[in-house]
């Protein structure tokens, strides 16, 4: 018999015992029903807390973005600029007040001496209508996609910056091309409408030659301010779009509708190329199989057309395949089949100029996702 000293000592251990497997069964992962004799357990790690995020707003500020409501703890002066309309008409308002109320879209604000933007998620659709003309028949072509305005606004923020520090060299003519659901949007109302007016799909060349028909006759070209194309919508001298930038506006210059037509060409499977040449930039694609088309025919709906030519040839960067034959074609110069440049900037290729080797550049990423949003929401300049 124990002693009541021992039994003791024996009732503590046995409870410790105890207590250990419970927590064995405790920290078991979930779904183990058995362990076997070499099997480990690591012990449960507690999750720590996340860091508290530094406030995306000034002191005294925030944002609903439920609501779209911006507030402050005392009724201020808010000036405020609608960043999504075109420069040469840019909205711009001053209210006070304790809050202001936002549309979905993409908007600098000033409040004492911070200045911030604030973003406000919603969804835009456009309509774009054009004629087409397709084996001797002028035909309507129309779509209608929408865009996410706070993808839009992110990647507008983003190629803001990169305007102000890039380097306008014809290598970075690529990054232009962006590939989202809005692009594919497109490409299969377009695939569906080629085949109804009696387009082959298998026939790449053709079908090519409608899908940038997109960008030549549906972008329309910015009026010239002050010397410059970009000016109008941008409101500054040079500025690259982003291919989702001028499908929002439906505006722009040589190489934002040449980005364009690269993002639906890529979209739609081509291999696809910009080029630069001095002061131009144009659109390629890649196809196995090229038919020179009789450029009369072209007359009866280009009254340019005398002034194009045949134009192909490989990446102008020396470390890509020389085998990819690509061919351009102009999106400023209403409906150019594909294959056909201006005469002059034929010519230009090969040659040294400021922005590089002039020549064809191919995109090189589809680029086919929706745009990660890392951009935070509201930027304290």
């Amino acid at each position: 018999m124990m002693k009541g000293r021992d039994l003791f000592t024996v009732l503590i251990l046995a409870a410790a015992i105890a207590a250990v497997s419970v927590a064995l069964v405790v920290t078991m992962p979930s779904g183990t029903t058995d362990m076997g004799p070499s099997d480990t357990v690591s012990p449960a790690v507690p999750e720590t807390e996340p860091e508290a995020e530094s406030s995306q707003y000034p002191e005294g500020i925030s944002f609903d973005q439920n609501t779209g409501v911006l507030s402050s703890d005392e009724s201020v002066t808010w000036y405020i600029v609608d960043e999504l309309t075109e420069s040469e008409n840019k909205v711009r308002w001053t209210y006070v007040g304790n809050s202001v109320t936002f549309d979905p879209g993409l908007y600098t604000v000033t409040v004492g001496n911070e200045t911030f933007n604030v973003i406000m998620g919603g969804v835009h659709t456009n309509t774009v209508s054009w004629n087409y003309w397709f084996k001797g028949t002028s035909y309507d072509v129309s779509v209608t996609y929408d865009i996410d305005l706070s993808e839009l606004a992110e990647l507008t923020l983003e190629n803001r910056e990169q305007n102000r520090y890039m380097s306008k060299s014809f290598s970075n003519l690529p990054s232009l091309v962006y590939v989202n659901d809005t692009v594919c949007s497109i490409v299969a109302q377009l695939e569906k409408r080629f085949v109804e007016i009696g387009g082959d799909l298998s026939d790449r060349q053709s079908y090519a030659d409608f899908l940038v028909s997109f960008a030549q006759l549906g972008i329309k070209y910015p009026n010239w301010v002050d010397g410059s194309s970009d000016k109008q919508v941008w409101g500054i001298d040079e500025y690259w779009a982003k291919s989702l930038e001028t499908l929002f506006f439906m505006k722009g210059d040589c190489e934002d509708s040449a980005a364009a037509a690269c993002s639906l060409f890529k979209a739609a499977g081509y291999r696809t190329a910009m080029i630069g040449v001095s002061g131009h930039v144009t659109a390629a694609v890649s196809l196995e199989e090229f038919t020179e088309v009789d450029m009369t025919e072209v007359s009866s709906h280009n009254l340019l057309y005398k002034t194009f030519t045949l134009a192909k040839g490989t990446s102008a960067v020396a470390d890509d395949p020389q085998d990819i034959v690509y061919y351009g074609v102009d999106t400023t110069k209403k409906q150019v089949p594909v294959g056909y440049m201006l005469n002059g900037s034929v010519n230009n290729i090969g040659k040294n100029t400021k922005w590089g080797t002039a020549g064809f550049y191919p995109v090189t990423s589809d680029r086919r996702r929706r745009y990660p949003f890392v951009v935070k929401r509201l930027r304290v300049r």
